[in-house]
């Protein structure tokens, strides 16, 4: 099929031809070289800050926590500082900035600082941190927790045929974007303008305004951004905050860009998590109630653990229904880098929890896997745990039936069971098997999964972004929003948007640069909503637009038009869209975006409607073993995908793509460890991703079940594909061993254990 030209990538062209400005391709007069000063404990009390006499410190800038006005970083709390003043709570935590004219001297600088430290005790795990005698944060070390309570378990358990007990694990993920951390701060009179990669520019601005306090007026500009995934939500406004503070105190331009060792040690990572969980089922395999104890390891500061596991605990029994429900999450305090946004923002963790329950239930009840989530499905019309009705764009069971179909799941699951019996049996002998290409075991595996689209409860509501679309003198709408482009083609499907609402060419739309100064606030580019929330205010707009310009020319005509396909037509008269924007070049359109009035949801017992909506999925993964290495390679990958709408068809499956192989490599790829406080990766030598070589086959359907109230009928896509991805890989290999997995990732050395539990209790666990 030839491709369509409208669905073309809008920045595709410059970013081949190295057109494309990032951060470092910025050429400043006189810009300065700032760099870190950091912390090599995981917790200490900082005794002095000693400048060695030998060095000129008159031709370099120093900032300190005693430079910064309000030294705290603002975002859900302020308990983060921009630089550690008195005590350290994690390795790499920032102490004093440098800044140069070059790096070279930068960094001749730093050796000539010494920090003088007293190491404290610490705390590394995150089921000891309530219990700590070590405070944190609070009294007990839980930055927050989250009681969401449904029926009565007492009752599920009287009726249960049988009660499963877990408990579930998975580790620390790095985002990994192509463009490290980047930030440049630009002193000019009484502003500070800071440029930067990044994702949410507000955020920034609103933390540096805190920091600052009207001793100096804040810009942010957004620059090309290669890419993010969440972790250049955050983390920006601390680094943003580092530049600006040299800048502010040196007078000079300064850049802080990190090379990949210092972004992946001490930038924020996805939260590992810890379940205890505790399911009671029925002689057929029904769920009766759901208990379950779910900690997310937060590391030191607050940062935005509070709405990650709030997605988490809300996500967490979402695809099945299930009568009686009790879920307590946590998240608490650990002396770690702190661990903050990433792509699925704590869905990844909650799915590979259930979905790993599921394993269980099967297991233990003899059951297929497949069979064990058909007969809980959640289906429109029944009630979540939070008691929310699903009435609009519910399809679980169509993407579950629709993947099953396409993989051929049941007749693999009966062939590859036969084929690994004689591997099995020579691996519980201990006869390992001659080497040659059928030597594998071959397993399939199944996840069924969902992410709510939008912000948590009232979320948008607070929020209250903006939108605005001027017509300029062009008659081309140009579209103002704060929402940035970090690779996931965000702008083309705002201009997508715009051009269908108003039945142009996609070439006559055009969008404002990312600037604090010139666009209004339409929230963060977060959390699967730009598409659904920000696209409907330009829908709506559009059809504004539309209204407005027939109103006028009715009026300046004295004869009634109709709007179809680009232009208005009235009486003789034939008139390009173009044509009468132009006419009204400088006009303004303006709209705040509200939830639909049914969306109701109590946010402090945590009742009602947790999201607007919510995208579905399904997935199955084959897998081969190699019973020799024990190496997992993922074979083909079959998903089905409800957006509601795909508003660009081609990009969509793009996004589906690179999201199931991120979910990959969180399940049998990625592993970042502590050790003492210290994370024990320092970039791509020893954190391993998969590359193009690993990419399975995938094959990939897209569901259309429009819900009414996004934009043509669209709903989130980018982060629903990472979040099922694991737990369909880990089934695969749990029906290889007939063995519990239950943490990710899962390497070789793990399945060379079950193969020595097969060996020696002939597969029983």
């Amino acid at each position: 099929m030839k491709p369509n030209p409208k669905d073309f990538r809008v920045d595709a062209l410059s970013k081949l031809r190295g057109e494309a400005r990032y951060i470092r391709d910025e050429r400043i007069l006189g810009l300065w070289h700032g760099l870190t000063v950091r912390s090599p404990h995981p917790r200490a009390r900082i005794i002095s800050i000693d400048f060695d006499d030998a060095f000129k410190w008159q031709n370099v800038t120093v900032v300190t926590a005693q430079d910064v006005p309000n030294n705290y970083v603002a975002m859900i709390e302020k308990d983060m500082p921009v630089l550690a003043e008195k005590i350290v709570n994690y390795v790499g935590e920032p102490v004093a900035l440098i800044a140069a004219p070059s790096p070279e001297l930068a960094m001749e600088a730093r050796e000539h600082l010494h920090v003088q430290y007293k190491p404290l005790p610490f705390i590394d795990d995150p089921l000891q941190a309530e219990q700590s005698d070590i405070k944190l944060y609070g009294s007990n070390n839980v930055f927050k927790e989250i009681r969401i309570e449904r029926g009565d378990l007492d009752e599920a358990e009287k009726t249960a045929d049988k009660v499963v007990e877990l408990e579930v694990r998975t580790g620390f993920q790095e985002h990994v974007y192509l463009e490290p951390q980047g930030m440049i701060a630009i002193p000019e009179n009484d502003r500070i303008v800071v440029k930067g990669s990044l994702q949410c520019p507000y955020y920034v601005k609103n933390a540096l305004n805190e920091i600052f306090k009207g001793l100096r007026d804040i810009t942010v500009v957004h620059a090309t951004t290669g890419g993010a995934f969440g972790g250049k939500e955050d983390f920006p406004s601390l680094l943003a905050a580092h530049a600006a503070l040299l800048a502010y105190k040196s007078g000079h331009p300064v850049a802080i860009f990190y090379d990949r060792r210092e972004d992946i040690q001490f930038t924020t990572k996805r939260h590992p998590s810890v379940s205890k969980n505790k399911v009671y089922v029925d002689a057929e395999g029904k769920l009766v109630g759901l208990d379950i104890e779910f900690y997310l390891d937060s590391g030191a500061y607050v940062t935005l653990s509070p709405v990650v596991l709030a997605r988490a605990a809300l996500t967490i029994s979402g695809c099945y229904y299930i009568p009686n429900v009790r879920i307590v999450a946590k998240a608490v305090a650990t002396n770690t880098v702190p661990s903050g946004a990433f792509r699925g923002f704590g869905g990844p963790q909650a799915i590979f929890t259930m979905e790993m329950i599921m394993e269980e239930l099967a297991q233990k009840l003899k059951m297929d896997a497949h069979r064990v989530r058909e007969i809980n499905l959640i289906d429109e019309g029944q009630t979540t745990a939070t008691g929310q009705v699903l009435k609009y764009s519910v399809s679980n069971k169509q993407t579950f039936y629709d993947v099953l179909e396409r993989s051929n799941y049941q007749q693999k699951l009966n062939k590859y069971r036969q084929w690994n019996e004689p591997i099995l049996e020579r691996l519980k002998q201990g006869r390992y098997p001659k080497r040659h290409p059928d030597d594998v075991l071959k397993g399939i595996g199944l996840s069924v999964f969902l992410h709510g689209a939008g912000f948590t409860g009232g979320g948008e509501n607070r929020i209250k972004g903006k939108l605005r679309i001027e017509i300029n003198d062009n008659g081309q709408p140009v579209i103002y929003s704060a929402q940035t482009e970090m690779g996931q083609g965000q702008q083309t499907a705002f201009r997508k948007i715009l051009a269908d609402a108003l039945a142009v060419d996609i070439e006559q739309i055009l969008l404002a640069d990312v600037n604090t100064d010139l666009v209004p606030n339409s929230g963060p580019t977060v959390a699967s909503r730009s598409t659904m929330v920000v696209g409907s205010l330009i829908t709506d707009i559009g059809r504004e637009m539309i209204k407005k310009f027939l109103e006028e020319l009715k009026q300046e005509y004295g004869f009634p038009f109709e709007y179809r396909t680009g232009y208005f037509y009235g009486g003789d008269m034939v008139l390009p869209f173009r044509q009468v924007a132009q006419k009204h070049a400088g006009l303004i359109f303006e709209k705040e975006y509200r939830h639909p009035p049914f969306i109701k949801f109590d946010e402090q017992n945590w009742k009602g409607d947790a999201y607007p909506v919510y995208s579905w999925a399904a997935a199955v993964a084959e897998t081969e073993v190699d019973p020799i290495t024990f190496n997992i390679k993922v074979t083909r990958y079959y998903t089905t995908h409800e957006i509601g709408k795909a508003i660009n068809y081609d990009q969509s499956i793009a996004q589906i793509q690179g999201g199931s192989l991120q979910g990959i490599g969180y399940a049998i790829y990625e592993k970042l460890e502590r050790q003492n406080g210290h994370l024990n990766v320092h970039g791509f030598v020893d954190y391993i991703i998969p590359t193009t070589v690993d990419m399975p086959f995938m094959d990939i359907k897209i569901l259309e079940n429009p819900y009414p109230f996004g934009p043509f009928g669209a709903k989130g896509l980018g982060e629903l594909p990472l979040v099922g991805a694991a737990p369909a890989v880990v089934s695969s290999l749990r029906m290889i061993f007939s063995l519990p997995i239950n943490k990710i990732p899962v390497m070789p050395e793990d399945l060379f254990e079950l193969a020595q539990i097969l060996r020696k209790n002939g597969g029983q666990p």
